[in-house]
Order: structure tokens, then C-alpha cells, then sequence
């Protein structure tokens, strides 16, 4: 896809992680059940793993692609993504 839109971007900054934290879960699942390590500890580190493709997606958008806006789009929302996350699972009482 080439266009470059600002909306794209969060579009697809919000949408990625989902499909990545499938298959991540699936492989952190099939390596448990087959005994080869004990997994993820704690499992929320998926949830950080998922988030974090993003940033490999925009690397892509801004220097091999040259589409600015779209990488902008999906850098906002990853930021925000990673910032709710410690936000919700490190919180210090």
C-alpha cells in the first residue's frame, strides 16, 4: 500500500500489534506445551513484544518506503501504546 496518510498510520499502529501478539502467544504457547522453556515471565512481556514491531514497521515507512506521514502516524501510536503499557502493568503505589 502507498499511500501516505497521517490516519493510515494510526490505523495501522493500533491495529498491528494484535495479529504479532497472536502468533507470539501461539509460539510462547507451542514451546510450553512441548517443554522447551517455561515461557514468558511475567506474560505481559507479549503484550511489550507486540508493541514493539511497530517500531520496526515505522523504520520501514520513514527511510525504505519514504512515506513520512504514514511513519508518523504509526510512531505516535507506539509511543502512546508503550507509555499505556507501563502505565498499566508497572505502576508504583
Amino acid at each position: 500500500m502507498k499511500k501516505d496518510h497521517f490516519l493510515l498510520g494510526m490505523l495501522f499502529g493500533i491495529v498491528m500489534p494484535f495479529p504479532v501478539y497472536g502468533i507470539l502467544w501461539l509460539i510462547d504457547s507451542s514451546l510450553k506445551k512441548a517443554g522447551i522453556w517455561n515461557g514468558l515471565q511475567p506474560h505481559e512481556n507479549l503484550y511489550l513484544l507486540s508493541i514493539a514491531i511497530n517500531f520496526l514497521l515505522v523504520r520501514f515507512y520513514l527511510s525504505k518506503w519514504n512515506l513520512r506521514k504514514t511513519g508518523l502516524g504509526m510512531l505516535l501510536v507506539s509511543i502512546l501504546l508503550v507509555m499505556a503499557f507501563f502505565l498499566v502493568f508497572y505502576k508504583q503505589y
